[in-house]
Parts: C-alpha cells; structure tokens; sequence
C-alpha cells in the first residue's frame, strides 16, 4: 500500500502497532491468548483487559486518531478473513453453524442458563457448530453445553451447572468467577469446538473460555452482522432483552433479502409474555 500511495505522490508514514493488539491479526483468538498475564490479585492485567483499556483511551467506538482508526480496522479485516477461512473449512468440510443468542446478564442459577446450556450441548452432539456472541449469561451457557458435547448423558453438564452456580455473575465477584469457570476446564477438560464473537464496545464483560475459537473485535457493527449472517443452519433467540430483540429483525431482514446462499431458520426460545 505504501508502494502504491508514494508512486501516486502520496507520502505515507509506516503504520505503528498500537500496543498491546496486533494491526496485523491473522488468525482467531483462544481464551488462554486473552487470559495471557491474568492473576486473581491483578485481573488488569490480561491482554484482553489491557485491550479493552486501550480501546476506551484511544477514544473507543470513535478514535479522535486516524492512525488508531486504521490500526483496528485492519486487526478487524484480520480476525474478519481468519473467521471467513475457518467456517469454509480450511479447504475441508465447512461447520454447519447454528447462532444462539441471549442475554449477557442472565446469572449462572437461572433456569433459562441450564436450559441454553442444555440446548447448546444438544447441537454439539447433533453436529452444529455452536456460535454466540461470546460473552456471560446465555451466551457463556450455548458454549458451555458446546464444550461438554462430548459427554455422553447430561450428567458432566450438570455437575459443571452446580461449580458455576457458586459464582453466579461476573460483576458480584470477579475473581470467584473466573475461578469457577476454570474449576470446571480443569474437572471436565479437552471440551468440544464452539465460536464465541464479542467486541470490546463491551469493555467490561469476562473472557468466555468455554468457546474454544474467538473472534474478537473492535468494531460491534461488524461483529452483529457476522454473527447473524454466519448461522447457516439457524438462529436460536434465548431471551427478549433489547439487544436480543433486535437481532430478530436482523435474522429477519437477512432472511427476506437472501443475505448469502440460503434462508436459516429461527426459533424463539423460552419466551414468555412477548408481544
């Protein structure tokens, strides 16, 4: 590009990678890579927290600087073609993904989390990739039935319920958390394959390490669009939150103009008193 510009009399100055992502992504992230310097007396210091600090510094959803402007653009066209890449395969057989979409504040004790667990864990064992947007609540609940999809009968998935329901929500106990999620990685590990995409518009919501692959990005209008268009076999709507209702007229419109090569269905999960 550089090249292209000066031959054109433009004068480009080499990008700068803005510490601590990489401009330059070329693949998906993994929840280790996030935790990567977390401890439970400095959670501040994992590389996605020092992310989502960078991110509200350099100005968050609109940055004042063309460079950093730029910087996450490319970072999001990276994880954009990483994403693109793995769910046509890889040159292999392409996932039959299903999106499940819900709340990010339903606590870890509602019935309406087991029952997407459940439900996430019954798509594994059918042979759907699970996809969500990778934060808490219902979403942390499709990948965690997702990961255990390799057990047999419900019995791990309830045992994982019962450590999780000890920490209920992210906001009451950060590190009590995160320690119940990783009680459960230790107890019930090698979990199956799930898709988590969350953005840093949410600077506050915990890593989910129960997706196995993560696309994480800056910009959240890529991200809803993506995450709606990538549920080639359906979307599942867990919850009638705000957010959650506007990803039905999404799915919506996706359906009624043809976004892609073929309709998706969608179900309306658990809702009650909705009009």
């Amino acid at each position: 590009m550089q090249t292209h510009l000066g031959h054109h009399g433009t004068v480009m100055r080499p990008l700068p990678r803005p510490e601590p992502f990489d401009p330059l992504r070329k693949g998906l992230y993994t929840g280790d890579e996030l935790m990567q310097g977390y401890t439970p007396s400095n959670p501040e210091a994992s590389l996605d927290r020092r992310i989502a600090r960078h991110f509200i510094a350099a100005g968050g959803r609109n940055p004042p600087s063309a460079a950093e402007a730029i910087a996450q653009r490319l970072h999001d066209f990276g994880i954009d073609r990483a994403l693109t890449a793995w769910l046509e395969g890889n040159g292999g057989i392409a996932p039959k993904v299903v999106g499940v979409m819900g709340s990010h504040s339903t606590p870890r004790d509602d019935p309406q989390y087991a029952l997407v667990a459940e439900l996430g864990w019954r798509l594994a064992r059918a042979g759907f990739l699970v996809a969500t947007g990778g934060g808490p609540g219902l979403m942390e609940a499709a990948n965690l039935g997702a990961y255990l999809s390799k057990q047999l009968d419900r019995g791990a998935l309830d045992r994982a319920l019962t450590i999780l329901k000890q920490a209920p929500a992210f906001e009451s106990d950060h590190a009590r958390y995160i320690e119940a999620t990783r009680r459960v990685l230790a107890d019930l590990p090698n979990g199956a394959t799930s898709l988590g995409v969350p953005t840093w518009v949410y600077p506050d919501e915990p890593v989910n390490l129960f997706s196995s692959h993560i696309a994480k990005y800056f910009s959240n209008s890529m991200r809803e669009e993506g995450l709606i268009a990538i549920g080639n076999h359906g979307v599942v709507i867990a919850s009638d939150t705000p957010g959650t209702v506007r990803e039905v007229f999404q799915a919506a419109e996706q359906n009624s103009y043809w976004v892609g090569d073929r309709r998706s269905p969608m179900v309306l999960l658990g809702l009650q008193g909705s009009s």
